[in-house]
């Protein structure tokens, strides 16, 4: 039961997922063109684009975030399991829900603060310094990367919950992890 309800979160998750990635992938060949065109202008016109360090600084917004849920969901993320490879199966399974919770916590409260700092952002109507675009959209956008983050994370709470439980599908998980790592 446990299983099924964290691929019913995964799948929610994912579609919201895939747009920030796509999100991600456009800002990144957004930076690439903008940069080799504003060193392509520099160097053969003595004319750089204007303000585009402006769109580069907020496009950097969307590639920091963008890419994260993704990852989140997939689990390929940096970890150090050294020392939790070593831990009996219930121990090792007992800290995967607990840095699930932990981890979900902490980017619910960071989406919230964003959240609160776009609000301020928006309020006092900070822009950037050439091309005067305000900064408050892509405040709640890493706000909205940031909560689907954090419910990636949620959704490996029940997932380890059916490990514990030793539930059929999620043991068959951890079945194929194994051969495919080998």
């Amino acid at each position: 039961m446990f299983t099924k309800v964290a691929k019913y979160m995964s799948k929610v998750i994912s579609y919201p997922s895939n747009l920030l990635s796509a999100a991600f992938m456009v800002a990144m060949v957004f930076v690439m063109l903008a940069v080799t065109a504003d060193v392509f202008m520099r160097y053969v016109f003595k004319s750089p684009i204007i303000g585009i360090w402006d769109l580069c600084a907020l496009a950097f917004s969307i590639i920091v975030w963008g890419p994260m849920t993704a990852a989140a969901l997939k689990g390929s993320h940096i970890a150090i399991d050294f020392l939790k490879d070593k831990l009996p199966r219930l121990p090792r399974l007992g800290l995967e829900l607990l840095i699930a919770l932990v981890s979900s916590a902490i980017l619910g409260i960071v989406s919230w603060r964003l959240v609160l700092h776009a609000i301020t952002l928006g309020a006092s109507q900070t822009q950037t310094a050439v091309l005067r675009i305000p900064y408050a959209p892509f405040a709640y956008f890493a706000a909205f990367a940031c909560a689907f983050m954090a419910l990636a994370f949620l959704a490996g709470v029940p997932e380890a919950v059916g490990k514990i439980r030793k539930e059929p599908e999620a043991v068959e998980k951890v079945e194929k992890m194994k051969g495919s790592s080998v």
